[in-house]
Order: C-alpha cells, then structure tokens, then sequence
C-alpha cells in the first residue's frame, strides 16, 4: 500500500467566510523513528510550570524541546485500540459480531454516508487481519527522541509530568488486546486502558470476559484508578453488568486531585454506565481514600436519553483542568440527526460542580455551528481548548463526510480561570489553527503543512497535532491551495505547533481561497484519507 496520501476531499475546500486571523505558530515535523504510512500527532510533553511559550523571553530551544507522542498507521483500525467497545458504542458487540456486514450496517445507520461500502471494507479487512490472520502490528508508538513502545497495536494517550508515555498495546505474544504501560491488571480483568496520569494516580478502564472464556466477544469495563500500582476498579453509576445484550460500560479518561483540602478531593471525567446501559459522560468525584467508591454525576443534556428519547447514542467527558472547566463530546444517535448530520458534537462544563453541558455553537466563535461535528482533543490550565471541528455543513447523510480541520479555543473568564493576556493574543476568539500559521517568518516553512487535528496543549502553548504535507510547499498560501497543481502526493505527519514568542513577528495575514475547481488532478480518496478523517474518535452508539 502507498506511503503517500492522495485526497480529494481532505485539502481542498474548507468553510467559507471565516475572519481575519492571526500567524502564531511555527509547525515543526517529528519524525518518528519506526516505520509506517502515515504518522499521527497524540499527545505533547507536559510544561515546566511558569513557562509561557509566547513571552517574549521564551526560550526556542525549552519550547521545541518539549516532546511529542504519536503513533502510525498501516491501514485503519478495525475499530479504535483506545475504545472500551466497537466504535465506542456497541456494548451489545452485535455490529462486529456480524463481520463485514455489521461494519456496513453500522456505517448505514448511524453515519448515513452514501460511501459505506467502501468505508465497511476498508475497516473490515483491518479488522479480520486483526481477529482471523496474522495480525501483523499496525499501530507503533513513539516518543520523540527516539522512545519507541513495542507492541502489535499500541496507542499513547498522554505523557504524565514524569514523561512517563501513558496508553495501551497488544503485546507481542497476542495474549490480550489491550494492556496498560503503568499499573497493573488484577484478579479476573483481561483488559485495561490508560488514558492519563499525574504520576502519582493514573486512570482509565479495566475489562473481563463474560461467556466462554477466549470468546473475542462480550467484555464488559469499569472505570479505573490506579494509585501507583494499586488497581481501584470504580463502581457502576447502575449496577447491572448485562441487561439483554447489553453489558455495562465504563472509562475515566482525565483526572484532576483538588490538594487544598484534607483529605485531597478526587475528580475524574470520562463515562459510566447508567439505566439501560447507556454510557452517559460523567464527572467522578469523591476522596482519594476510597477511590473504587467515587460518586458517579451524569453531565446534563448531555446524557443518552433526553425527555424519553435517545437523542444521544453516548456521550463522554475527555478532559478537565485545575479550574474544573471540563470538556467532552456527546454523538448524536443515527435516528435523531441535526442539520443533516449525527455529529459528534463538542461541548463545554463551565464548572464540575455544576455539571452541565455547553455545545459550542456560533456563539462560541465563526468556526463553530449549531449541529458541526468534531473531536475533542484537550485543554490545559489557562483553557485554551483544541481539538477538530467541521469546517464544511453539507448533508452527511446520504451524502459524503465532511472535512474537517483543527482548531483552538480561549474559553472562559478570569473568574473561571481563564488568563486575559492569553486570550488576547487571539483576540479572544477561536480560530482554525490552519489561520494562525500562515505569514511572518515562517511562512515559507509553514506552507508546507495543514493541520487536520489538534489532540493536545500544554500550558506553555505548545500543541500536538497531525498535518497533510505538500513537501516544498502548497502552490499558494490559501485554505484550498493546490500541491504541485494537484499531481503531487501529500502526506500524513505529526507536528507540534510552537508559540512565536517575538510578538513582532506575529502578524495578521489570512489564509484566502484560490479561485480554482474542486477537483484535484489525478487524485484519488485512498485509505489514508478516510483514516484521517475519522481514526482517532467514533462516538457512536446504535438506538435501543
């Protein structure tokens, strides 16, 4: 299969009539010293506290020298390695028990795309070379520098403050799925997943068989707290491990330890399971001396069922800062679509103690609309918040995907953390982060790359992301800009996004819109294209 990556649809067109922006990043490729097509961008080096990136003091080599994760691919995930349960909705695993043509079905029903033929085969056959072949690794991790994470299907989610890599992999003697870096499994769990730690407590789930034991089928998952290596699997929000088909979920995918009170307060985000097994977002919350014990508070209109329906297929929290500004996604479920769409739309929690949902929406800033889908990616102490947004609305039912691009947001007040100097470096806005690597210094260098996804910041500013490459340079600086006149190959490639920190440097100079056809010349939609523009999150969940 081809390195490269040939798209019509991922580099072309964006959503028109976005604001004037700023240039505030210059892009730096990692390379990422193990072999693969195509190479992600998943999580950047905590910061060393007091370091701003965009001071104008700001040492270049602290801020390049912070490191980034990421991982490969060959071909896409059968479905995600970081996900508790097919396509992180069928806990009744009824879709990929149904082989290839649950893979169609669940496209079908729950994306609505007019492409599912080629979307099903092309995660099916990843799919049974994983469960029925060799299962030849796929998925290889990485730490900047030169740290690389055997496995078969190995997936880092985040680096602790100690640089410990924090995530998941297959091991090599293809005994389990999915085990954790740090911690343990105890007793009858099979299964775990990291999602992050702090070093001195790390989460995520732990799983177990039901059924005939090596049966591939019918796991069900707890949240999961380890403090050090002391396994504290967290009890069910409903206690009823299967209901029919259905078995109970859990997963905690961030953490926050309140030390100003005695004993320290415990909170975690992520999703637990509820009545009718759904797998609602969720904030935990209680002492660390009872951790397998935390309180379970569902985020409102966030949930499943909303006044009797299941407007939402599932729902989950991903991150949460000091000041308990969370942030999350909540699938729209397949039946009930908005504005041509079951998006997998982002939303805010102001505060964890008032634990309500906020879907951003063109009140939060130009890039954003009511009904866009999109992946959280994360948020750090001053909460700025990246991620990936649509950045087109057409149909997507019976239609095509629609792109996407990454973006960040300054959110909130001072009096919820929020820091002004930051926000007004970009003018307190959100912009796709395409905008703000455009002119200056860097420009050159910069024309070279899009950036598709933003999956973390830290609080220096420095940001993980993944990018579409045009080796040399797109034709123009414009959003749609061409590589090579459409007949060169572009490729997938992890970046971080560094501050510029001579405020002289950063200038305001859009990105436009060439005036040319949408088609690219010789290009085709191939594996990577579709990989990119849904690998790293399926929010999706089939109506009971």
């Amino acid at each position: 299969m081809s390195s490269k990556l040939q798209l019509t649809t991922l580099a072309v067109l964006v959503s028109a009539a976005l604001p004037a922006q700023a240039a505030l990043y210059k892009v730096v490729e990692v390379a990422p010293g193990v072999s693969g097509n195509e190479v992600y961008g998943t999580a950047i080096q905590p910061s060393v506290a007091g370091v701003n990136c965009f001071d104008s003091g700001a040492s270049s080599a602290t801020c390049e020298g912070y490191k980034l994760a990421g991982e490969t691919r060959n071909r896409p995930d059968g479905f995600s390695y970081r996900e508790e349960v097919p396509f992180a909705m069928d806990n009744s695993f009824g879709y990929i028990e149904d082989d290839y043509d649950g893979f169609e079905d669940y496209c079908f029903y729950q994306l609505g795309y007019a492409t599912c033929e080629y979307w099903a085969s092309d995660r099916w056959s990843s799919w049974r070379n994983e469960t029925y072949s060799s299962n030849t690794p796929n998925s290889l991790a990485f730490i900047e520098g030169g740290t690389v994470v055997n496995g078969i299907n190995t997936v880092i989610n985040s680096i602790s403050p100690a640089g410990a890599f924090i995530g998941n992999y297959a091991p090599l003697d293809k005994s389990s799925r999915n085990v954790p870096f740090t911690g343990n499994l105890t007793g009858t769990w099979k299964q775990g997943r990291q999602w992050s730690s702090d070093d001195a407590y790390s989460v995520g789930s732990v799983s177990s068989r039901t059924g005939i034991d090596g049966e591939r089928y019918y796991y069900y998952s707890k949240p999961a707290v380890w403090n050090g290596t002391t396994l504290n699997a967290v009890k069910w929000a409903y206690d009823d491990q299967q209901n029919g088909d259905y078995y109970a979920q859990g997963s905690m995918r961030d953490l926050y330890v309140d030390k100003s009170v005695t004993p320290n307060k415990f909170y975690g985000v992520g999703y637990n399971n509820y009545k009718d097994q759904h797998m609602n977002a969720t904030i935990f919350e209680g002492s660390i001396t009872d951790l397998t014990n935390l309180s379970s508070v569902q985020i409102n209109d966030a949930q499943v069922d909303i006044s009797g329906d299941n407007i939402h297929s599932n729902s989950v929290a991903t991150n949460i800062n000091k000041n308990l500004v969370v942030v999350g996604q909540a699938k729209r479920s397949g039946g009930y679509p908005k504005n041509g769409a079951a998006a997998n739309r982002l939303f805010v929690v102001a505060n964890a103690n008032t634990p309500n949902a906020h879907f951003l929406n063109s009140s939060d800033g130009s890039i954003f609309f009511d009904g866009a889908g999109g992946e959280m990616g994360g948020i750090n102490n001053f909460n700025e918040i990246v991620g990936r947004i649509d950045s087109e609305n057409h149909r997507e039912y019976d239609g095509k995907q629609r792109r996407q691009r990454a973006f960040i947001y300054p959110y909130g007040t001072s009096a919820q953390g929020s820091v002004e100097s930051r926000k007004a470096i970009f003018n307190g806005k959100a912009w796709l982060l395409d905008d703000l690597t455009n002119g200056g210094t860097e420009s050159n260098n910069n024309n070279q790359y899009r950036i598709y996804d933003a999956s973390d910041i830290n609080d220096a500013g420095v940001i993980s992301a993944t990018a579409v490459k045009c080796s040399g340079g797109y034709d123009s600086t414009s959003h749609n800009a061409y590589c090579g006149d459409g007949n060169k190959d572009e490729t997938v490639v992890a970046v971080k996004l560094v501050p510029i920190s001579d405020d002289t440097q950063r200038s305001i100079q859009t990105r436009g819109y060439d005036s040319t056809a949408t088609e690219r010349k010789g290009a085709g939609l191939s594996f990577g294209a579709l990989t990119i523009l849904g690998l790293f999150g399926f929010m999706r969940k089939r109506i009971k």
